[in-house]
């Protein structure tokens, strides 16, 4: 068997089946109203933090790849459940003498990106899944935007995800304090768009 990465088999038994999945990912799109996703943008467009509560695999996601790709806007996810505190209040770089000049704290390079940029969606998803350390250190981001030493220009656009503590993976209750930075909007499916989408459309 080779073990070049570049090596490519001759066709086999999965060749049909690789051929009938390449087939199922193919779809059409059709204009259709999405009041939430207006809502959404609504608050999007007011520069105001929004925060969508729905259950898992509903679209959540999508729709703020949508949104962006709408708005022209580069888009950074982070998925707050599996980060530290230290990720978002800056991480921690000696320099030569930290006694005169004291110890900066370096931002991710997702703040970085959004900061060249200029402009953005930061969104942070499973937020309800990020434990009581990590919603602490995410209220200064949200609220004086300011990730480490760096400070995100006022055109990024800050949106979260979460999911009901009943249905999220090790949930738990947001903190008043970042719970009461938010505008927040119930995130449901239609059925019928489900239906559709899943025959391609």
């Amino acid at each position: 068997m080779s073990t070049d990465p570049t090596h490519r088999t001759a066709p086999g038994p999965l060749a049909a089946a690789d051929d009938l999945v390449g087939r199922l990912r193919t779809h059409r799109t059709e204009p259709a109203a999405n009041p939430q996703l207006e809502a959404l943008a609504l608050a999007v467009t007011a520069n105001q933090p929004v925060l969508l509560w729905g259950e898992p695999g509903i679209g959540k996601s999508a729709g703020l790849e949508q949104l962006a790709a709408g708005l022209g806007l580069p888009l950074e996810t982070v998925i707050a459940s599996v980060h530290e505190p230290s990720d978002f209040a800056g991480l921690p770089i000696v320099g030569d003498d930290p006694a005169t000049t004291g110890v900066p704290m370096a931002p991710p390079d997702w703040a970085v990106r959004l900061t060249r940029a200029g402009q953005g969606l930061l969104f942070f998803d499973e937020l309800s899944s990020a434990p009581p350390a990590v919603q602490a250190a995410l209220l200064r981001v949200v609220l004086e935007r300011r990730v480490g030493s760096l400070v995100l220009p006022d055109a990024v656009r800050i949106v979260a995800a979460a999911n009901p503590p009943s249905s999220a993976a090790d949930g738990w209750h947001l903190s008043p304090p970042l719970a009461n930075r938010f505008v927040h909007l119930d995130w449901t499916h239609d059925p019928a768009t489900v239906a559709r989408g899943m025959a391609g459309t």
